[in-house]
């Protein structure tokens, strides 16, 4: 065997145990880098040659190859483990939010403004013409009214601050596949037949954990290198290039819809992890759900309330009234959608009195609505035309579509009861609330400025107070639109399902920091960096480093003496 095929043999073992001692000290420097996976030398034998009569000497190492420790499967399960976490910690955030406004359980929470309200009316029936009494009803009304717009208000804010959180994420994931598409073409140009660019391929895996913590994805890698990112089945990183992403806004039936679209075809996105996609689900399922069901209740309480209230009777009647609610066509049946009533009254009747305060005489007249689906069914016009016919009063439609009635002269006054079709607190006469919602509800301006028209009592009995108890009763009254519930019970389920919700999604982010954690784990026992491992490898490659030069040192002694010997 040639002097100088030893001097290779010796040559290559320096070289792979430096290029070793290298990797092993890149493996130590970023033990602590975030992303970083551990890069392994793979040493295999440089081959063989014959040296006479069927006798192979080894022609020394070679370096096969520095490859970089990662499970695809586990990263991808990990990458879904950041997305379910990241989405139900988003979820989560928002819960804590609605259940601080609602605040219940408290001593300021719409539960309580609710219970004091029906108390003022419970203290009234004991003195139904106690004006101070009275004025603590409108009071404790007006208290309950502003507290229910202020909820609104405040979901409403909620609403809105979750919107910004969403455009802001919408324009992070179209920054971060930007980063990715970049980052796909130094890859295809860094790997083309010369190896692995490890650096870049931990700097994209660093972008998709980032990129899934925001929206639930998928991605596919191809024979290039490049990996192809999809939400769904919607690409949304195709052949390197991104296709984008967006938030858009429509308003739908006066109600502010967002969604997440691609930029280049416009395809909606439909997310059901991460942070993004949580977001996007919780402001339907949990924000606008929740502005619904107070708006559901508002509404309800504004009805039920103006539907006792105004078949009652205070310590005088209205010399004028004028309609809450007005209709949008007065040809059309007041229960019809093209009357456009926010309640909806039904086929029956109601009492109207016009009462002469002079003498005490007074006239009463029944006004039947046939709402009955047969034939020709009341609008607001045959209404308007029956109370006109009643003397000593008139009645129009005003311009904007609201029943207008006075009395004739300031001897006359106006009142109702045994109203069974419910149109009085439909348009809103002789209501208590006024509005139609939670955004608007408010103590009618007439009761406000004047308690004696407050209706504590029925059949026009000088101190009766059948109807304040009749108000008192309804805080446990069922009411079928509330599937049955009293309006105290509609509000305490609803604030339950919130508080369930709420628990639901903290066992749930539980487990999924437990799952994560568990993931994580397993990357780093497979993919990251053991310093005792490092420092055997370290130690092992030092002694090759060593011997290959102490093998080099004998070569050489041996050279130097057959150059002696010539």
């Amino acid at each position: 065997m040639a002097l100088s095929n030893a001097m290779q043999i010796g040559r290559s073992g320096l070289m792979a145990s430096q290029a070793a001692l290298e990797v092993t000290g890149n493996n130590l420097a970023n033990m602590a880098t975030p992303g970083y996976h551990r890069q392994s030398v793979h040493l295999a034998s440089a081959g063989v040659q014959d040296i006479g009569a069927g006798v192979m000497v080894g022609r020394g190492v070679k370096i096969d190859a520095v490859q970089r420790i990662v499970d695809e499967a586990l990263a991808t399960r990990l990458r879904q483990g950041e997305s379910e976490q990241a989405g139900t910690l988003a979820r989560k955030g928002v819960l804590d939010q609605i259940e601080a406004i609602y605040n219940e359980l408290s001593d300021n929470d719409l539960s309580t403004h609710l219970n004091a309200f029906f108390n003022a009316w419970s203290e009234l029936s004991n003195r139904p013409e106690d004006l101070s009494l009275r004025s603590l009803v409108v009071a404790e009304g007006e208290k309950l009214a502003q507290y229910v717009q202020r909820l609104d208000h405040e979901l409403s804010e909620l609403r809105l601050q979750t919107d910004g959180n969403i455009e802001q994420g919408a324009r992070r994931v179209d920054d971060l596949l930007n980063q990715l598409a970049v980052v796909n073409k130094q890859i295809v140009e860094a790997e083309s037949g010369r190896g692995t660019a490890h650096n870049l391929r931990d700097d994209r895996d660093r972008l998709l954990g980032e990129l899934s913590k925001l929206i639930d994805i998928s991605t596919v890698e191809q024979s290039n290198g490049a990996v192809d990112v999809f939400v769904g089945s919607t690409p949304v990183l195709l052949n390197g290039t991104n296709r984008g992403v967006e938030l858009r806004r429509e308003t739908v039936d006066g109600e502010l819809k967002v969604t997440l679209n691609v930029k280049a075809d416009g395809t909606q996105l439909n997310p059901t992890a991460g942070r993004l996609g949580a977001l996007i689900q919780a402001r339907v399922n949990d924000i606008d759900a929740a502005i619904e069901q107070l708006d559901a209740f508002a509404a309800q309480l504004i009805f039920q309330v103006n539907r006792i209230h105004s078949q009652g009777q205070g310590m005088e009647g209205y010399a004028s009234l004028t309609a809450e609610h007005a209709v949008k066509d007065a040809d059309a049946p007041l229960n019809s959608p093209e009357a456009g009533l926010p309640f909806e009254p039904g086929h029956g009747s109601f009492h109207l009195h016009v009462t002469q305060k002079s003498t005490g005489h007074r006239q009463t007249v029944q006004v039947p609505l046939d709402l009955d689906g047969l034939g020709a069914d009341t609008s607001l016009n045959d209404l308007a035309a029956a109370i006109d016919a009643v003397d000593d009063i008139s009645a129009t439609v005003r311009p904007d579509g609201r029943l207008s009635i006075e009395a004739a002269g300031g001897d006359f006054a106006i009142s109702f009861d045994e109203d069974s079709s419910g149109i009085l607190a439909a348009l809103g006469l002789g209501a208590y609330f006024t509005g139609s919602g939670s955004r608007d509800i408010a103590v009618d301006g007439a009761v406000r400025s004047n308690v004696r028209l407050l209706a504590a009592g029925q059949d026009h009995i000088a101190g009766d107070n059948r109807n304040a108890l009749a108000m008192d009763s309804l805080r446990d009254e069922p009411v079928s639109t509330l599937n049955g519930m009293s309006l105290t019970q509609a509000w305490r389920r609803h604030v339950e399902d919130i508080a369930v919700a709420l628990g639901q999604t903290n066992q749930k982010l539980e487990s999924d920091t437990i799952v994560l954690d568990n993931l994580k784990a397993q990357r780093e026992a497979y993919s990251g960096v053991n310093v005792d491992e490092e420092a055997i490898n370290l130690m092992a490659f030092q002694r090759a480093f060593q011997g290959n030069a102490r093998f080099l040192s004998v070569v050489d002694e041996m050279l130097q003496t057959l150059l002696a010997m010539v």
